[in-house]
């Protein structure tokens, strides 16, 4: 829970990390291609401890490395890490810190041995099952065990590694001896061959592949009761999604309908089967060389003029609201694409400055810097959005910024990232119906969006059974407020528009009448920004903000992000650093299953449970093939001590969501 002092606070400490963080991504590196590659260094401690039955690595931390690349190098995962050590979740590593890093199956220094410690409640039997070793070669490898003593739970005991033949399956036929073994050629067709690398697990493998445990076992039984083994090669059965095409062909030629294409849903272990657009084609690649492309107004040079304008009048420094966004989202892109660092895939993620109008952006288009890429982020700004879909590039853009639903209307393959303003109104519309006895009250100004924005709210109160008012702001302030105001009830106010001379005025007015009415101020949390707005006017108008995002500072995720976020840019991430994140861990998996055709495996059923909340991408009517919205939006009431709390959804709305 944030208070609004707080909040004030931190966005000036913010203000100097910010300009460093502009100079040391943007200035010497805005046209790099950053290529998601291992690139720390770190060797693998010798030094080990015991406690409570569980072994570790105590790692003395050096210059340069990381939470991640220390994690890396180890093949652990950063929750176990700090679990362990539970005083990283909220600093950053210092020169010499020692560190426990779980071992799980460790390897002997001459690679010929697992070194197991066994934990309570495990048999020499079950473990020689598990680790697919007879009696005979574990007492090989233990020399110094008696077969007349039992094991004992941290006894340190060592396995053979296993080999495994990379070339072919082996499977035996059931008319057979036992003993006689057939060679089964790989079916490429069927099936994909993966050979295990260093730090991976069946949980891996199954997310990577969106494939069931049991479906994995099944092609691999062996795998049923042990790990996997670093060079062994595992039989991954293919989905049937590529069949699309010839599918269609047959039924026209029968003179019959073609039936939507059905697919399993991706990120969702549970979901049932989904359908996808009749005339969409959904591929799956094999590819393990994507790209993306951020197209983002950074307005690099614009903002080094400003800077030095800025050090001559010797006023405090600072860079362009527009570009302290995208500086937050793509610095949150960057970190979350180290969870991408798989040595068989390459993603080259290169960010541009494009600035504010299409110039720079025809003139990629010309030189052909879009062609092969697999996925856009940006632009910011509508025009460029509209300049981008009027060329039918057929790459799926994710935007971060734009938010008019039309764009959806028009165009295929946009996904917004934030809730269309259509799905704003929709969920205030409907916190409005949960209240009883309300009273809606909608502020129009004179420009053409405002009213039409008013007239849009108009009908999303009728359409779930709330009166609602429209008032006019002449520009000094709402025409019959006052009589439009019903006491006794929650009179619910919704700003639409948000520029600060109007905000002021309209706050101002609303504030008066606090004391005899029952006041809620819906509008955008822009108008926080503005400095004339007392910030006491936000508690006695209840004011209430509509939002995408919702943080739970107390998640090991969201403590992760936050300590890998710090310890590159020495700075907590900022809201666009988590939508990012959440994008970059949803879609990138989509891009890697079906190329540039992602945007038809979208499941519209599933609620990723995000760094910043929820998120659930929905076609909403009318709305154009693989185009898609993010539909979760919370509201956020301040309190008496400034403090912003959840209004909704609450948690017998979210049912009805």
């Amino acid at each position: 829970m944030n208070t609004y002092q707080n909040y004030e606070k931190r966005k000036k400490n913010n203000s100097n990390k910010m300009l460093r963080r502009f100079i040391i991504l943007l200035i010497p590196a805005i046209f790099a291609v950053c290529a998601v590659s291992a690139q720390v260094n770190v060797e693998i401690s010798q030094e080990k401890v015991l406690e409570n039955g569980q072994k570790f690595y105590l790692h003395t931390v050096q210059q340069g490395q990381t939470l991640y690349s220390i994690c890396k190098a180890y093949s652990a995962k950063e929750k176990d890490v700090l679990n362990a050590n539970p005083e990283l979740q909220s600093g950053t590593l210092s020169i010499g810190q020692i560190i426990k890093i779980p071992i799980e199956n460790e390897i002997s220094k001459d690679g010929k041995y697992i070194v197991y410690t066994v934990k309570k409640g495990e048999t020499l039997y079950s473990l020689l099952k598990r680790f697919e070793t007879t009696e005979k070669e574990f007492y090989e490898a233990n020399p110094k065990l008696s077969r007349n003593e039992s094991i004992r739970a941290g006894d340190e005991i060592y396995f053979p590694v296993k080999e495994k033949k990379n070339e072919n399956v082996i499977v035996k036929k059931p008319e057979e001896e036992p003993k006689q073994n057939v060679i089964t050629p790989r079916d490429e067709t069927k099936y994909i061959y993966h050979t295990v690398a260093k730090g991976e697990t069946l949980y891996k493998l199954t997310k990577q592949y969106d494939i069931s445990l049991d479906e994995l076992v099944a092609e691999n039984p062996s795998l049923a009761d042990r790990p996997l083994s670093i060079g062994e090669t595992i039989r991954v059965p293919r989905k049937q999604i590529a069949l699309v095409k010839q599918e269609e062909n047959n039924k026209e030629e029968k003179n019959e309908e073609p039936e939507h294409n059905i697919i399993r849903p991706v990120n969702s272990e549970n979901a049932e089967v989904v359908e996808t657009e009749p005339d969409t084609m959904v591929v799956l690649t094999d590819k393990k060389d994507f790209s993306i492309a951020l197209l983002m107004s950074f307005e690099t040079e614009a903002n080094l003029r400003d800077l030095a304008n800025q050090e001559k009048r010797k006023v405090p420094q600072k860079i362009r609201t527009a570009t302290e966004r995208a500086v937050d989202f793509y610095s949150g892109c960057l970190v979350a694409l180290e969870n991408f660092r798989h040595d068989d895939v390459k993603i080259r993620f290169k960010a541009y400055d494009i600035g504010k109008d299409n110039t720079i952006l025809t003139t990629m288009v010309g030189e052909g810097k879009l062609d092969n890429v697999d996925m856009i982020i940006g632009p910011a700004y509508k025009s460029q959005v509209d300049y981008l879909n009027s060329l039918n590039l057929g790459i799926p853009m994710l935007l971060p910024f734009v938010t008019d639903e039309n764009v959806l209307k028009s165009n295929p393959n946009n996904i917004m990232l934030n809730p269309s303003k259509q799905d704003i109104r929709n969920e205030v519309a409907k916190y409005a119906s949960s209240i009883a006895n309300s009273n809606a009250l909608i502020i129009k100004g004179t420009s053409d969006d405002s009213k039409v924005a008013a007239s849009k709210y108009v009908e999303a109160m009728q359409n779930v059974g709330v009166k609602a008012t429209e008032l006019n702001f002449n520009g000094s302030s709402i025409e019959a407020l006052g009589s439009a105001l019903v006491k006794g009830a929650e009179n619910i106010i919704i700003m639409t528009f948000e520029n600060e001379m109007t905000a002021t005025r309209v706050l101002s007015q609303v504030f008066k009448l606090c004391n005899d009415y029952k006041i809620t101020l819906i509008a955008d949390p822009r108008i926080m920004n503005y400095e004339s707005i007392d910030p006491n006017y936000y508690v006695e108008v209840r004011f209430t903000y509509y939002s995408d995002i919702s943080i739970d500072y107390k998640n090991l995720d969201v403590k992760t992000f936050i300590s890998r976020f710090h310890n590159a840019f020495l700075c907590e991430p900022n809201t666009d650093a988590y939508i990012a994140a959440d994008a970059i861990n949803y879609f990138v998996p989509l891009m890697q299953k079906a190329g540039k055709t992602f945007a038809g495996i979208i499941d519209q059923n599933y609620v990723q449970e995000g760094l910043g909340g929820k998120r659930q991408y929905v076609k909403n009517s009318g709305y154009s093939a693989n185009s898609y919205s993010n539909k979760e939006v919370y509201l956020y009431t301040i309190q008496k001590d400034y403090s912003f709390s959840i209004v909704y959804p609450t948690e017998n709305s979210t049912d009805n969501k």
